[in-house]
């Protein structure tokens, strides 16, 4: 058993393994490139890189470890190789630390990909939020239409939600709710549409419309995703069905237990510890032509009461409070001047923010420690050159 688990530490360490992963790490990313050209960055993201495994069948047919198997081999490899195998003396000691450097480089990544949170937030000027969206997932809120100042929402999360396709449908139930929730039809991209002889519905007719399927949109952040909902009346036995299409302006509404309830689908939103207020959107055109150069936006954040202007704009982000806001965007795109502009942020959660940059850091200091001693000895043996040459002249 000694014999067999130090095989296999021997084969986890080897020089050999860490270029067969750099190998698959490059292929993966080749792959995972042409791969997006036709089928977007978030399907291309979860294939190859967001996998165990990869089915590779064209142009070259393989069978590959995904993104997170050589990754995880890797940083294995690395452990094993670089800290608990390679002999340790003052010789080794920058090699070892600029292991360390790339373990945390690593560890950022694993961080990142588990704990992070992506979206956006839209404003126009004047308006303030302390909430952002998802780009990808989706979400059902249910809420008192009639309830005045902060609401009280009842939330059905994206993966309770996607897998509703081809007849399947899931019910929910709630003490606070005095009704039942039947979800089913989910749709990725699809309208809402008066229900005409020359196309088929892809949901039940409801109230003369009817879901029409899209094609999927490789870019995922453009589709509009549909979902049918049954309200059932514990007390009454009342039903109702009703079409939830997303980022429809108005929910859809419904009466159960002597209230006014609404329900929709939405992009999921994310709390912020502090809440952003657009006072000034700007962007300067090129020459002659109605398209950006430029564009920045003087937001003032709120915190506890307290106001502070910030600027954010391209390269120069907002951080604060563990998010990261990036001046990503604006619209809308076209408008005559004098139209209302937006302005859109691209927000980040990211607890491994500044992972990489301690990283950089621990990597450097290994990269003199390696170096610092050859180009002393270097210096030392010059000298010694030098000094013998002028001896003998």
């Amino acid at each position: 058993m000694k014999r067999v688990f130090g095989g296999l530490a021997r084969l986890l360490s080897s020089y050999g393994l860490a270029c067969f992963l750099l190998l698959n790490l490059f292929l993966l990313t080749l792959f995972g490139t042409l791969y997006q050209v036709d089928n977007g960055l978030y399907v291309a993201q979860k294939r190859y890189f967001e996998s165990w495994w990869v089915v590779q069948r064209s142009p070259v047919p393989l069978v590959m470890p995904g993104g997170l198997t050589c990754m995880g081999l890797l940083s294995l490899n690395l452990f094993l190789g670089g800290l608990v195998r390679i002999r340790k003396s003052a010789r080794t000691a920058g090699v070892i630390v600029i292991h360390l450097g790339v373990a945390l480089l690593l560890a950022s990544g694993l961080v990142k990909l588990q704990f992070s949170d992506d979206g956006n937030l839209r404003l126009y000027e004047g308006e303030q939020s302390d909430e952002f969206e998802s780009y990808y997932l989706w979400e059902v809120a249910v809420w008192d239409a009639a309830a005045t100042g902060p609401v009280e929402e009842h939330l059905i999360p994206h993966e309770q939600l996607v897998d509703l396709s081809e007849g399947r449908t899931r019910r929910f139930t709630s003490p606070a709710l005095p009704f039942e929730l039947e979800l089913g039809n989910f749709l990725v991209n699809c309208r809402a549409m008066p229900k005409g002889d020359r196309w088929e519905a892809a949901s039940p007719v409801i109230g003369g419309y009817a879901f029409l399927a899209q094609p999927v949109d490789p870019e995922r952040e453009r589709n509009a995703a549909g979902l049918v909902a049954r309200v059932s009346d514990r007390a009454t036995g009342a039903t109702s069905q009703h079409l939830l299409p997303a980022l429809e302006m108005y929910p859809a509404t419904f009466e159960s237990g002597g209230k006014t309830w609404a329900i929709a689908l939405r992009h999921k939103r994310y709390p912020m510890p502090f809440a952003i207020r657009l006072e000034d959107f700007r962007k300067e055109d090129h020459p002659g032509m109605n398209l950006a150069k430029s564009f920045e936006s003087d937001v003032v954040k709120v915190e506890g009461g307290a106001a502070q202007k910030v600027r954010i704009q391209m390269n120069e982000p907002l951080r604060h409070g563990g998010l990261v806001l990036f001046q990503s965007s604006w619209g809308p795109e076209g408008a005559p001047p004098g139209t209302p502009l937006f302005s859109v942020f691209s927000v980040v959660r990211n607890p491994s923010d500044f992972w990489p940059l301690y990283s950089c850091i621990v990597i450097g200091l290994g990269l003199l420690l390696v170096f610092l001693p050859k180009l002393w000895r270097f210096v030392l043996s010059q000298r010694a050159r030098a000094q013998s040459v002028g001896g003998v002249s």
